[in-house]
């Protein structure tokens, strides 16, 4: 099963709802199942399964929320003025990392669910986003315009790196240096390889992968469309990602091989974009009842 976040345009605004998917790849077409609403855009599944963390709008900003799956409870554990988002569990499943502009800036903070306040992990001149925890939970892996002094927010430029980092804030080592538009990047489960999302072109973008050291960096997608939001399997074997090949305009739910090859759609959504997560195989027995 996939945790997918799809986008559809409203007269008035943007919806985003959280749905699972069974990913059997022998249905051309499979159905999802809404769990939840009026969600922003990004989820982490915890460790055990259980609950998955999303950004949600609260009072007019983004806070970080808690699903319990069994139960349906919802909490909140960012409550401040600024925008958290982007959560993402840690291996052990006692912290998440995630987003705040809280500094004026986008910057990766980790709060720990038993409670305390958030800690800023960086702390750059320009946008830090996208964190992803190691499989030992020893690193986070993001990206950065922070070597681009005169660009404020990688957003508004044309450099994305990849960057690790120690949970505590120390020992940051660049691993990108081709000064592109490197974007989603995660760790494989046994934590050798890197997979990421890059930008080609104004209208093209490609899931690639390289080794942890930023060698051996290679297009898994090759396709003139924009590929991305890419997610390893549970076991690394297979990759989730989205692409709007098909018609240039909707973004569908794609799943292929850990080398790129047997590439098949999984579903069409007719929606603007979709976020993926791929659960843990302890997540599959909580869900069952919503499939």
């Amino acid at each position: 099963m996939i945790a997918m976040i799809s986008f559809q345009n409203t007269a008035s605004r943007i919806i985003a709802s959280l749905f699972i998917l069974a990913n059997s790849i022998a249905a051309q077409t499979v159905e999802p199942r809404k769990l939840i609403g009026t969600i922003n855009e990004e989820s982490s599944w915890s460790p055990d399964g259980k609950t998955i963390a999303f950004d949600s709008i609260r009072s007019g900003k983004l806070n970080i929320c808690p699903w319990r799956i069994d139960t349906c409870e919802l909490k909140r554990i960012t409550t401040t003025e600024a925008n958290d988002f982007t959560p993402e569990w840690s291996p052990a499943g006692k912290e998440i990392a995630f987003v705040s502009d809280r500094t004026g800036h986008n910057e990766i903070f980790i709060i720990d669910l038993t409670g305390g306040m958030p800690r800023q992990v960086t702390k750059n001149n320009s946008d830090a986003i996208h964190p992803h925890w190691s499989p030992d939970g020893r690193q986070i892996i993001y990206c950065s315009a922070r070597d681009n002094p005169n660009q404020a927010s990688a957003r508004e430029g044309e450099v994305y790196e990849i960057y690790t980092i120690k949970p505590v804030g120390t020992d940051v080592k660049q691993i990108t240096h081709d000064k592109g538009i490197n974007t989603y990047p995660s760790f494989s489960p046994e934590g050798g390889q890197i997979l990421f999302r890059k930008v080609l072109g104004e209208k093209n973008s490609e899931v690639f992968v390289m080794n942890g050291d930023g060698s051996s960096m290679r297009n898994l997608t090759n396709d003139p469309a924009f590929d991305g939001w890419p997610r390893w399997s549970p076991d690394g074997k297979r990759i989730v990602f989205g692409s709007n090949r098909e018609n240039k305009t909707d973004y569908e739910i794609y799943i292929m091989n850990a080398d790129g090859n047997s590439m098949q759609r999984l579903r069409k959504s007719g929606q603007q974009r979709n976020q993926k997560v791929w659960p843990t195989k302890h997540a599959k027995a909580c869900l069952s009842r919503f499939l």
